[in-house]
């Protein structure tokens, strides 16, 4: 049997307000750079990957 899926909370008040100023001052900082594994590197792991799974 599925479960029912719970309403949608609702921010009023000073929880709106607060929630409000935290994404406006979180849009004003900057992203950090997250470095992706480069191609060759990850054609290696799938690689490895791929041999451990056979048998």
């Amino acid at each position: 049997m599925a479960l029912p899926i719970a309403a949608t909370p609702i921010l009023k008040g000073r929880d709106a307000s607060d929630f409000l100023h935290k994404i406006e001052s979180d849009l004003k900082k900057p992203l950090k750079y997250t470095p992706t594994p480069k191609l060759g590197q990850a054609k290696e792991l799938v690689k490895k990957y791929v041999a451990k799974g056979k048998k």
